[in-house]
């Protein structure tokens, strides 16, 4: 290093040198600074561009960069816990570590607390949202001109997506008004009678919140009519099941009124969390695909029913329900209708054999089972080849049923951490593809009992599966009965098939018709792919499928295989500036089959069920119609296409192109709609 004396030789003062060191330092210093300042190690963060659909997940990345995070939970057409946006801050912008991001996660569709009593407009522009069905109907109401009633309640989700949502308009008229709902039953009682109607109380069973209180009418609650004899149901818990359940709907002798046959009291649809419904319906032509018969009159073996079939006094009334020297005349000895813990059975079949497929005939005669097939005979033939099967069962829980007691004594084989809803009644349905048919001893002299019901000869086998999320059907509770009153479908709801039911509101342009048809998703060597097919209404289905035949094990010589078998529809299709079209994927009705991490082994190969690539997260896209200017597509757009089309022209396209704008995944359609 030259001396200071060299320097000064050469014309270059010491202090010069000292304040460009200076000088360089302090750039170092600004630079660096300025870096880190970039690289957000100190100062501002950046709000992240979310890239994710669950609330939870965009809670985290916000809580990663530093800021305060509160979650504001509300109803939207997103699925539950989905991400419906943020509130303090916007993507991009830069803020101080610390700041506060309110992140809003959706409850599913529901009513928002206040619609009811509020502006018939303002509930239906705020429902509309929803992404179900929204059904408008007049109801006789003390306070008409606005919302008297909804279906859910006011601040509830809906439980039942076909269903969707039910708006009671409030209108003058004769009938029951629709404030006696959840009304206290005397004070229902003492209202209407002081109108001039006469009035009968009938129990129902009900959740807690309308124990002692109005569920529903005869005539039903809100319906115009001139009718003055009046039936009000009150709800009950399981220490009123004997006043549901007895009684003969239509007495056709005067013999009893102890057998609990009234199972026609049951009616109503009943869904599990997540959304599976069945219906029990007194419409015998309902019977099938979900509906099951509840006759509420002397047994059938096309109903529902507690008991076999009815041969002699009181043999359909439960045991403790009996005086004792009457209690052998009952056959509900093992049935739990006969306990003390509120819960009861129902099964379909009233326990009789099976003739193959046909009911076995259940008195001697002319017609018997002839090893498993029903024959005309003399009527001195002995049924060979029947069996028992296990039908339809239930187990039905009032509200304050003892269930800890039932899985104490072993009703159940297995145990589980599902714990049902306490204060809504609910039905168990029995899972029975486990269970094999019996063979039935056509030799034996001695009585045989079916083993899949209760019976004078013991309890039923046990449950197979413990209560759990799939097999609890909760009640829905509807004292208003919307199907006696006419309704409008309003045009942004769904109408329960798959359609939005309005292009004029969610498709003005008729994007969907042009668009429908069949796409494609994959790059390379097609070893992977996802297919979809687009219907004209917005609905979609579709799979996606990735092989690896080199992965094998004992079970599956022939390879593995991950796939997802997909269903869900789009809300929305608006058309921008440059002729592309913004499509809104409805993320509450995007479902894969099966659950995601099972496997199965199908025809030696490991099937696993996963994500469906290239369709999640199920949010917005973008459509490039049959003519679009290709030039304009960005170059991840085009390198899905797999070499199915040519870009080096430049050319406007000559097929729809479906752009999913999470990764830019492109599907192309290979076929065009017909």
């Amino acid at each position: 290093m030259p001396s200071d004396d060299a320097t000064a030789k050469r014309g270059i003062p010491t202090a010069m040198i000292v304040t460009v060191i200076a000088a360089l330092v302090a750039i170092a210093v600004c630079v660096t600074t300025f870096v880190t300042y970039k690289m957000e190690l100190w100062g501002p963060q950046t709000v992240p561009t979310v890239e994710a659909s669950d609330a939870d997940d965009v809670a985290k990345q916000l809580k990663d960069k530093g800021f305060i995070v509160k979650k504001k939970q509300q109803y939207n057409a997103v699925r539950k816990g989905g991400y419906i946006g943020m509130e303090g801050a916007k993507a991009g912008e830069r803020l101080a570590k610390g700041s506060e991001v309110t992140v809003l996660e959706s409850l599913g569709p529901g009513v928002p607390k206040g619609t009811v009593g509020s502006a018939v407009k303002q509930a239906e522009t705020t429902l509309k949202t929803m992404g179900v069905k929204v059904t408008e109907h007049e109801v006789v109401s003390e306070n008409p001109g606005k919302v008297s009633v909804t279906m859910p309640a006011d601040g509830q989700p809906v439980t039942d997506a076909k269903e969707g949502i039910h708006v009671g308009v409030g209108v003058e008229g004769d009938g029951v008004p629709v404030e006696i709902a959840g009304m206290d039953k005397d004070q229902a009682e003492s209202e209407l009678s002081g109108k001039g109607y006469t009035v009968t109380l009938e129990p129902r069973f009900s959740s807690r919140r309308y124990l002692g209180k109005i569920v529903g009418a005869s005539p039903g609650i809100g319906v115009k009519t001139d009718a003055t004899d009046v039936t009000l149901y009150y709800g009950v818990d399981a220490s009123g099941r004997y006043d549901v359940l007895t009684g003969i709907k239509q007495q056709r002798t005067s013999i009893t009124t102890k057998d609990v046959l009234r199972t026609d009291r049951l009616a109503g649809r009943y869904c599990t969390e997540d959304g599976d419904c069945i219906t029990m319906s007194e419409n015998e032509s309902q019977i099938g695909n979900g509906t099951y018969y509840v006759s509420g009159t002397y047994n059938k073996t096309d109903s529902l029913n507690l008991c076999g079939i009815a041969q002699n006094v009181y043999v359909c009334t439960p045991t403790n329900r009996l005086d004792p020297q009457d209690v052998q005349g009952s056959s509900l000895a093992n049935s739990l209708i006969s306990g003390d813990t509120g819960a009861f059975e129902l099964y379909q079949g009233l326990g009789t054999a099976y003739c193959g497929d046909d009911l076995a005939p259940t008195t001697p005669g002319y017609v018997y089972c002839d090893n498993g097939h029903l024959s005309k005979g003399d009527g001195t033939q002995r049924s060979t080849g029947e069996t028992y099967k296990a039908d339809d069962f239930f187990v039905y829980m009032p509200v304050d049923a003892d269930l800890s007691t039932l899985e104490s004594d072993g009703y159940f084989t297995n145990k589980s951490d599902y714990e049902p809803d306490k204060d809504r009644p609910y039905v168990i349905k029995r899972d029975n593809s486990g269970y094999k048919p019996v063979a039935i001893d056509s030799k034996a002299t001695g009585p045989q009992y079916n083993p899949y019901v209760p019976s004078v000869g013991g309890k039923p086998v046990k449950f197979k599966e413990a209560p759990n999320k799939k097999n609890v059907y909760y009640l829905v509770e509807t004292p208003i009965d919307w199907n006696q009153i006419d309704g409008t479908v309003e045009t942004n709801g769904d109408d329960g098939n798959g359609s939005n039911g309005s292009d004029a509101v969610d498709d003005p342009n008729g994007a969907f018709r042009q668009l429908a048809g069949n796409y494609a998703f994959s790059s390379g060597n097609g070893g992977w792919g996802t297919v979809l097919t687009l219907a004209a209404d917005g609905s979609f289905t579709g799979e996606y499928h990735d092989s690896d035949m080199g992965v094998t094990g004992p079970d599956y010589p022939n390879g593995s295989r991950v796939e997802a078998t997909f269903s869900g529809r789009f809300s929305s299709a608006s058309k921008n500036d440059d002729g592309s079209y913004a499509l809104q994927c409805d993320a509450s009705r995007f479902a894969v089959e099966g659950k995601k991490g099972d496997t199965h082994i199908e025809n030696g190969v490991k099937v696993t069920i996963t994500d469906a690539y290239g369709m999640e997260p199920c949010g917005s896209f973008t459509a490039y119609p049959k003519g679009y200017d290709s030039a304009k597509l960005n170059n991840e757009v085009k390198s899905w296409n797999a070499g199915s089309y040519d870009f080096t022209t430049d050319a406007p396209l000559t097929t729809n192109i479906l752009v999913n704008s999470h990764q830019q995944e492109a599907f192309y359609q290979w076929k065009q709609s017909q």
